[in-house]
């Protein structure tokens, strides 16, 4: 369920205008589940919310939800000069009013501007995850999100860093991140890992709050519609236990710390895995893609059919195709008897549904959600030094432990919910003190 406020002219003048600010895609379907998920852990403690979203790229938020939105005001890009500029040309500008407000001289900024919605906004929330979190050589992709909540920030909004992990910044991008930070009015980290960062690094203006993955509320679509859609693709596996699992060709370049160890690909590896767990199980595999974002690097469904190939027993190997929600992807992933995910959110969806997972971790997100929150350390493969003996005897080991692990994540899961709900709670508590 989405909890949206209903409009009514009784009590439009009551609504409080949420501004999301999105760093991510809408075909990728754990950044969409936040999305989701944000609007329903603030809408439950704050029922007369109405949102508008500002998204990253030029596709839309692929959302089922009836809002505005628009595109990013900023962008920082090296290969997008244009468009860098008048980033900081708008940036120039909200000091600017900034200033001139806090000497009482308020300019208001016109309806046609792209930083109306920063204007008009009772409040500014950043999602994504973990897009505070560097990629790439130098990391200057922490830089579009940065410059985006400095706008609010400089135009005296307050301003929420929403269920984010924080941390590993090089030298440059961690002095800009340690001024922007400090700057705004609530940072809420979905790990411990990142509270440690922030302490250490003396980021202690704002309140810090630690609660969970937004996305562990997401409820799922019904079984009957994951076995519909099973129908719908061709797909007959339920005369077997299923074993899932979840590709990305994105992180095979954290393999050995960008430079592989081993000759094998993980492609390699996770068909050589599947073969031998059909060999050692009576099980049939399901691999379920969880990014759709076209690209060879991007869409699972890329991995997937490159693992798919080169898997020798293929009469008992399915995938899914087609796009679907995440609330549909977390139902389909919930038929599993055991769940192996490379995407954060894809095992965010395994383990909510009480499926026992083993997570390929390519960042301290998956040690710090899965493994610490969920005590599921034992069942993490690090892709730094991924081979086949070491993910298949996890696999095997999680498998003979099924019961054990679902008990496990049936005792932690209602706590890890609670936590989660918590976020909304404190935009409340930011936006009555702020009204005050």
């Amino acid at each position: 369920m989405i909890y949206l406020y209903e409009e009514s002219t009784n009590y439009r003048e009551n609504m409080v205008r949420i501004l999301i600010l999105d760093i991510g895609n809408g075909m990728n379907k754990g950044n969409l589940a936040l999305l989701y998920s944000t609007i329903n852990t603030i809408s439950k403690s704050t029922p007369n919310a109405e949102y508008y979203l500002m998204y990253y790229g030029e596709s839309g938020s692929h959302s089922s939800l009836k809002l505005d939105e628009a595109p990013l005001v900023g962008e920082i890009n090296p290969q997008k000069p244009l468009k860098t500029i008048l980033s900081v040309v708008y940036l120039f500008k909200c000091l600017t009013l900034g200033v001139l407000k806090k000497i009482g001289i308020n300019i208001p900024i016109s309806k046609t501007s792209k930083l109306y919605e920063y204007y008009r906004c009772d409040c500014v929330v950043m999602i994504g995850g973990d897009t505070m979190t560097p990629s790439g050589k130098y990391g200057v992709n922490i830089l579009t999100p940065l410059i985006n909540i400095y706008y609010a920030v400089a135009l005296g909004r307050p301003t929420v860093l929403y269920g984010e992990t924080i941390g590993n910044y090089n030298t440059f991008i961690k002095n800009i991140a340690e001024h922007v930070f400090n700057r705004v009015s609530l940072i809420i980290v979905r790990e411990d890992l990142s509270k440690q960062y922030l302490v250490q690094n003396n980021i202690s203006t704002p309140k810090v709050a630690i609660t969970a993955d937004l996305a562990f509320t997401l409820s799922a679509a019904s079984k009957q519609r994951a076995l519909d859609i099973l129908s719908q693709e061709g797909i007959e596996i339920l005369d077997r236990p299923i074993i899932g699992i979840n590709a990305s060709r994105l992180i095979q370049k954290y393999i050995g710390g960008n430079i592989l160890k081993s000759e094998e690909k993980l492609d390699d590896i996770l068909a050589r895995t599947i073969d031998t767990l059909l060999e050692k199980l009576d099980v049939n595999i399901l691999l379920v893609p969880h990014v759709f974002e076209p690209g060879p690097i991007t869409d699972d469904r890329t991995a997937i059919g490159e693992i798919y190939l080169k898997v020798k027993n293929k009469s008992r190997v399915s995938f899914i195709n087609g796009e679907y929600s995440p609330q549909e992807l977390k139902a389909i992933i919930g038929l599993c008897d055991l769940f192996v995910g490379a995407r954060m959110h894809a095992t965010i969806a395994s383990t909510s549904m009480l499926v026992p997972t083993v997570g390929l971790a390519y960042s301290p997100k998956m040690y710090g959600i899965i493994g610490e929150m969920l005590g599921q350390q034992k069942y993490i493969v690090d892709i730094k030094d991924i081979n086949y003996d070491k993910l298949l005897n996890t696999i095997l080991e999680a498998w003979e432990n099924q019961t054990s692990i679902k008990a496990d994540l049936e005792k932690r899961m209602p706590i890890v919910k609670d936590r989660a709900w918590l976020s909304g709670k404190y935009v409340k508590e930011l936006i009555d003190h702020h009204e005050n």
